[in-house]
C-alpha cells in the first residue's frame, strides 16, 4: 500500500529516550595528532619559505606580442618560485625548457590559437615540469604569515 501523497516522513513525535535523558552529539573538530601528511605540508613550506624566489611568467615575455593579441596580460600570470626552480626551466634565454616548448607550440599553432587554448597550454607546462609556487601578479607584494604553532 502506497502512503497518501501528501504525507511526509517526518510527522509525529519523536521517540522518547529512557529515562527522560537527551541526546548528546559530539563533534570532533580537531584530530588530536596531525596527519603524517600535514606534519609533511608544513614541513615543506617552512623550507620554501627559507629559500630565495623569484616570479616566473607563466606566458613568457619573449612572446609578449602573441599573449597580448589574445588579450592576455602577461604581468598578472606570475607564479613565485623558488628562484633554482625559475633556473631550471629558463637555463637559458630561449633556449630553457620553458621558452623553448612555447615557441614550438606557438609556431605549429598560430594563427588559429585562442585565449582558452594559451591557459590550457600554460597548465599543461606547470604539471609536465612540476612547478609550484604562488600565485601573483607581477607587481603584488606579501609577506607569508609565520606559521601557526604546533598544539
Amino acid at each position: 500500500m502506497r502512503p497518501p501523497a501528501n504525507s511526509q516522513r517526518n510527522w509525529g513525535n519523536s521517540q522518547a529516550l529512557p529515562g527522560d535523558a537527551l541526546p548528546v552529539f559530539v563533534f570532533q573538530w580537531y584530530r588530536p595528532e596531525e596527519l603524517p601528511s600535514q606534519k609533511e605540508t608544513a614541513r615543506r613550506l617552512e623550507l620554501w619559505r627559507q629559500r630565495p624566489h623569484e616570479r616566473h611568467h607563466l606566458f613568457p615575455q619573449a612572446f609578449e606580442g602573441h599573449f597580448n593579441a589574445r588579450g592576455i596580460n602577461i604581468h598578472q600570470w606570475t607564479l613565485v618560485m623558488d628562484a633554482a626552480e625559475h633556473a631550471r626551466v629558463h637555463r637559458l634565454a630561449m633556449r630553457g625548457p620553458w621558452n623553448t616548448e612555447w615557441k614550438t607550440w606557438l609556431d605549429l599553432h598560430w594563427p588559429d590559437v585562442t585565449k582558452a587554448m594559451l591557459f590550457e597550454f600554460a597548465s599543461y607546462l606547470i604539471r609536465k615540469h612540476n612547478l609550484w609556487g604562488m600565485p601573483a601578479t607581477y607587481w603584488q607584494t606579501f609577506e607569508l604569515p609565520p606559521l601557526p604553532p604546533s598544539p
